[in-house]
């Protein structure tokens, strides 16, 4: 069979039944809820996950994967006759992933290509797509690499939280940003920086404004290219649909893509976030 497998994490928050319809091999992260571990999307659905965060005081844990997911998803393209692999993972600002993706790929008896996305979320989601577009094309190693990099250097990545309490709780955010959101009680828009790290871009009064600035921020992004779009929300698909209604109007997109926020990106944004990532396409 031959070629190049594309492999990414749960961080990537792409839709269940595209990662299922495409094949694309996903590596599960794990949150703890007190003494209980759950791993996300395996024993943890992102609707249970959020029923648990609304009966629970104390914010959830994450953690990266256990090794043995990594051994069999490459253990998987082997098996399936892959001549290379490239695993595209969350940033290593956040998680600790993409060291045990490369210490596990040492490993393997193909080679295996550990990419640093620096992104998280529907961004990352993007960048494992396009790879694996690449990769079903036939591509090489080198290409497949190449558009991911592609992706992680043109993507914008933004999203409103109600509050920095679970960023801050998770480490995320420093004190002093959280406390200065929860004074002001604005609505905090966060962006990804080059370094993969998350930070409060601007605060906003409300949530109209904060939607009005994300739409702004990414038509500059797009640059008057079509995009490649990731709308994402933590239980809030009204916000989500109007956040996707004012981009259509004034994007012109390739590729759209509306989800939930999985258990490990959602433990840390909180419920009621939005947000979207766009790719420029040239």
């Amino acid at each position: 069979m031959g070629g190049v497998a594309v492999v990414t994490d749960s961080t990537a928050d792409l839709p269940s039944a595209l990662v299922e319809s495409i094949g694309l091999r996903v590596v599960p992260l794990s949150v703890t809820f007190g003494d209980t571990s759950l791993i996300a999307g395996v024993t943890l659905s992102r609707e249970s996950f959020y029923a648990r965060l609304t009966e629970t005081d104390r914010i959830p844990t994450t953690s990266q994967p256990a090794p043995v997911w990594f051994e069999e998803a490459y253990a998987d393209c082997v098996d399936d006759g892959k001549d290379a692999i490239v695993s595209i993972h969350c940033s290593s600002a956040l998680s600790g992933t993409v060291g045990l993706a490369r210490d596990r790929g040492a490993r393997m008896p193909i080679p295996v290509e550990v990419i640093d996305s620096r992104l998280v979320g529907g961004a990352l989601g993007l960048a494992a797509l396009a790879a694996h577009r690449v990769a079903e094309d036939g591509g090489s190693v080198a290409a497949v690499v190449a558009a991911a990099e592609r992706v992680r250097r043109t993507a914008r990545s933004l999203i409103v939280v109600d509050s920095l309490d679970h960023l801050k709780r998770g480490g995320r955010v420093t004190g002093t940003q959280a406390a200065l959101g929860t004074a002001m009680r604005v609505k905090p828009l966060l962006h990804l920086t080059a370094e993969g790290r998350v930070e409060v871009l601007e605060r906003t009064r409300t949530w109209s404004r904060a939607l009005d600035r994300v739409t702004e921020l990414a038509v500059e992004a797009a640059a008057g290219a079509s995009v490649d779009m990731v709308v994402v929300h933590a239980v809030a698909p009204d916000r989500a649909d109007e956040l996707t209604e004012r981009l259509s109007a004034r994007l012109d997109v390739r590729e759209r893509h509306h989800t939930l926020i999985g258990p490990i990106v959602g433990t840390h944004v909180g419920p009621g976030a939005v947000g979207v990532a766009v790719v420029p396409t040239r």
